[in-house]
């Protein structure tokens, strides 16, 4: 017997996000021909609502409305109610995003739409109420709205429709005439950033703030090339105060999605792939910059987290992980101190709740979100323990919290399997293995590349974009080319393994025959073997990820070098000049093509290694090239015969008395070749000296702020005191 009083269609789909509404009173349709025919049949406008499974306010508005039958009925009878994953179908939603930001000046998720039979969009905004709130107009009141403009509105329909239509086919790109400045527009960009940066709390703007590794990508090119103090200060202050907060998982690992405060102190708790990714690949950049501890931790921490909970059983990587266990936001995540108290006795549960900042009061829901208060050491003079005392009461503490949680309601995970992601985690694995040399991570990113490429890549030579229950299915999106390129082209500089760079090119072929745009150049989002939507878009500005132009052209750059390839080089340069207006206009924005148009006007550094892999001078001379930060180089390896013809600036290059060496072209020297790490340390370009005190965070805070934090730990003694604590 059902115990369900209502299923609909999307119980046959396999996307997680959709089959939570399986069993809505909406008669919901996935995005398709079916849907899309009875629209036009029916002369009835279209609701479309857009979210993914990780999205918190989706789960509301889904609990409000949708699972509401008085609600359900007004959509059934009014419209064609359609579903969509934005996770699955990204061309879709970022049509619709853009005709939503054209209506309303903003977007987000869940995103609520409302379409012509022929899928023009004509009214929408993101999440609405049940009832009129928070100056939103009740939903129930929006599809009355909706449906009247539509039935009644005819001409304010057309000029709506028309202005929307507009907007989305503004070009994007132009003839790229001119020349881009690339260090120009880059200092512009800083220039900006120093502005919007937040001194004291670190991150841009003063509200809830948002990790914006393309922003920090672009400082630390900045830093590399002019040595400015302030973008190394901004860098530091920023990661510092991100990994201390309650942004980061400091059991378990990895990083929320954004923080709902300016002092990343409260996270909006959804782990999403993406993010984990160019985290976990910002921090190894650092790591390199400035050769501190934490840059390496932290990398270290997400990358047990998405083995041990966001790897599938084949190698590839989930989508993410949902915020909600228990009806609430951040439940899975939060503590009380009582727990801590019985969890861990009371000499060690004070030693961390002074170090993770936990109170009887609570700084969410009257419980804690776990951050960086004290540090270990401030503790253990504090409370006058021994530094070593103090790292073991941490170490076996954080075991037994740790364990403690995962027996917690679990946050859902969603286990579709996304090409693109999927493509800069493997990115950031492999950048793991050359900076960190964790084998494993090298391990981890060989398994999922060769998992996308025996799935992912269709025997029709295409991409396709999700893998779910055994199921490759979608055509994959410039995104899922253009990151999955990335993560080969990293892949083969850390394993030297030649198969990435062939499987590259076909990569890059299929990619640039698809998406390509040959009349106005860049790329767009769309293949041509694509479901034709209201508009094709290029969408060259970064949003909560990369760029997919940006990632393409810095990939083709990349690509180019590596195979002499002189068409992939001058795509990308075109695509890049394409971009010259949006870019002078709002450099920020375009942060990834910023970086692109960076390795085309840098000399690009050139290391070619020949000789055998198994000599111990081979590893030490690898680690060498990439112990410092260099985000324009490329490493190769003269591995034989074949790889000459593969990698043309191998040819010629031979090992020196049988043992291994390196060939090294640097600001268009080329060197002869070098036979030791340290021989090679010594003729690299040193990276430019930092002439901060970085990490000494706390300095302003013991300085400007001791009475604060003395009147901090005199309310901590009094709940010990009465907890039984001292």
């Amino acid at each position: 017997m059902n115990e369900h009083k209502f299923t609909n269609r999307l119980a046959s789909e396999t996307s997680p996000y959709l089959l939570q509404h399986k069993h809505n009173p909406v008669d919901w349709y996935p995005w398709g021909d079916e849907a899309l025919a009875k629209a036009r049949q029916e002369a009835k406008p279209i609701f479309l609502s857009v979210g993914y499974s990780a999205c918190h306010w989706c789960h509301v508005m889904a609990h409000e409305s949708f699972e509401n039958e008085e609600t359900a009925r007004i959509m059934n009878e009014k419209f064609i109610n359609i579903k969509v994953d934005r996770e699955e179908r990204s061309d879709v939603d970022a049509v619709y995003m853009k005709s939503v930001i054209a209506l309303t000046g903003q977007g987000g998720w869940p995103m609520s739409v409302f379409l012509t039979p022929d899928c023009k969009p004509f009214f929408g905004g993101t999440y609405f109420p049940p009832e009129v709130k928070h100056n939103r107009p009740g939903f129930p009141q929006v599809l009355e709205q909706a449906h009247s403009l539509f039935v009644s509105g005819k001409d304010d329909l057309e000029m709506r429709i028309q202005n929307i239509l507009e907007k989305l086919h503004t070009e994007e790109s132009g003839s790229g005439a001119g020349e881009i400045t690339a260090y120009a527009m880059i200092d512009e960009a800083v220039r900006v950033l120093e502005e919007r940066f937040d001194a004291e709390e670190g991150g841009f703007g003063a509200g809830m703030k948002f990790p914006e590794p393309m922003y920090h990508t672009l400082l630390l090119r900045h830093w590399v090339r002019t040595g400015a103090d302030e973008s190394m200060r901004m860098l530091d202050k920023s990661l510092t105060k991100m990994a201390e907060g309650g942004l980061y998982d400091h059991l378990g690992g990895g990083f929320h999605r954004y923080s709902t405060d300016r002092f990343w102190r409260v996270p909006h708790f959804e782990k999403m792939l993406y993010d984990n990714a160019l985290l976990a690949r910002l921090y190894i950049d650092m790591a390199q910059a400035t050769k501190q501890e934490l840059y390496s931790t932290v990398p270290r921490g997400i990358f047990d987290f998405i083995l041990r909970e966001m790897t599938s059983p084949e190698g590839a990587f989930y989508a993410g992980q949902g915020a909600d266990t228990e009806g609430e936001e951040g439940c899975f995540y939060l503590w009380e101190m009582k727990e801590f108290l019985d969890l861990l006795g009371p000499r060690h549960a004070k030693v961390m709740a002074r170090h993770f900042g936990v109170t009887s009061a609570g700084n969410l829901r009257r419980k804690n979100v776990l951050h960086l208060n004290e540090s270990m050491d401030s503790v253990a003079e504090s409370e006058q323990i021994a530094i070593f005392e103090v790292d073991h009461i941490f170490r076996t503490a954080k075991e037994t919290l740790l364990e403690a949680r995962e027996k917690r309601g679990r946050p859902l995970t969603d286990t579709k399997i996304i090409t693109g992601w999927n493509g800069l985690m493997i990115t950031a694995f492999a950048s793991g293995y050359m900076v960190l040399h964790g084998k494993n991570y090298l391990s981890a990113a060989t398994h999922a590349a060769e998992f996308l490429w025996a799935n992912m890549w269709a025997d029709s030579g295409c991409l396709l974009r999700i893998h779910k229950e055994g199921e490759s299915k979608i055509n994959g999106c410039l995104e899922d080319y253009a990151y999955f390129l990335e993560g080969l082209i990293t892949l083969y500089e850390a394993s030297l393994d030649r198969v990435w760079i062939e499987r590259a090119n076909q990569i890059a072929d299929k990619m640039v025959d698809e998406f390509y745009d040959e009349e106005s150049a860049g790329f767009f989002m769309t293949g041509r073997s694509a479901e034709v939507l209201v508009a094709r878009l290029k969408n060259a500005a970064d949003e909560a990820i990369p760029s997919a132009n940006a990632i393409a052209t810095l990939s083709l750059l990349k690509l180019g070098q590596f195979t002499g390839n002189k068409q992939y080089i001058a795509t990308a340069e075109k695509s890049v000049q394409a971009f010259r207006q949006n870019i002078e206009e709002n450099p920020v924005a375009y942060s990834g093509l910023l970086a692109a148009a960076d390795f085309m006007e840098s000399s690009v550094t050139e290391a070619v290694f020949v000789g055998s892999r198994e000599h111990p001078a081979f590893e030490d001379m690898q680690g060498a090239l990439h112990q410092d930060y260099r985000p324009n180089k490329i490493v190769l390896w003269n591995e034989n015969e074949e790889s000459s013809i593969l990698l043309p600036l191998a040819e010629g290059k031979s090992s020196v008395d049988g043992n291994p060496a390196v060939y090294l072209c640097e600001r268009e020297t080329c060197h002869p070749p070098i036979q030791t790490g340290k021989a090679l340390a010594n003729l690299l370009l040193p990276p430019p000296q930092i002439r901060l005190n970085i990490f000494d965070y706390d300095k302003q805070i013991k300085d400007a702020g001791k009475e604060e934090q003395d009147k901090f730990l005199g309310v901590m003694d009094q709940i010990f005191k009465h907890s039984g604590l001292k």
